[in-house]
């Protein structure tokens, strides 16, 4: 449990940080005498400070644009859940339609699209590297839905996972 002190005596001050605090994964058990106290109710994303102490390094796949680093990064610490735009919008403090328009304007894809596309990534460098089974990749790389996840790694790479990965291994060895 954490307290946080209101330094702003005025209510909707104090109703503001509640619904933050609310939409950021916290819940609230108290506010009085100028204290909200909280408890986190899950761990469902990981923070910025999580990931870097897990020592998780990967190379980026997203673009350098400034405006967009905390979608990119976002989405590179949680791909693996079931993220949705309404999520990634909450978490760098945009409206869903701001968000969307947003990234369109500036990388002609959209926040699904990105999302997708870093969960393909993973997949095809597990595919290359590992030995798990298609199922445990996808899974591992965030899809509950294996026809889901075959579509998908069809459109970008035009061949089914196991194909793609007896095409590849087939190359290596030439």
């Amino acid at each position: 449990m954490t307290n946080i002190l209101v330094s702003d005596t005025n209510p909707e001050t104090t109703e503001l940080l509640v619904k933050c605090l609310e939409t950021a994964g916290f819940e609230v058990i108290s506010t009085e005498n100028g204290a909200v106290r909280v408890h986190r109710t899950h761990n469902k994303f990981f923070t910025t400070t999580e990931y870097q102490q897990s020592n998780i390094i990967s190379t980026s796949i997203f673009p350098p644009i400034p405006r967009l680093r905390d979608v990119f990064e976002f989405i590179e610490l949680n791909y693996r859940q079931n993220i949705k735009l309404k999520e990634v919008a909450q978490a760098v403090g945009y409206s869903s339609a701001y968000l969307t328009d947003l990234v369109r304007r500036l990388t002609g894809k959209t926040v699904n699209n990105w999302i997708i596309e870093r969960r393909i990534e993973e997949a095809k460098r597990l595919l290359l590297e590992t030995n798990y089974s298609v199922e445990k990749i996808a899974l591992d790389v965030g899809y509950q839905n294996m026809n889901h996840f075959y579509c998908q790694f069809r459109n970008y790479y035009k061949n089914t996972p196991r194909a793609w990965r007896a095409q590849q291994q087939s190359y290596s060895t030439n």
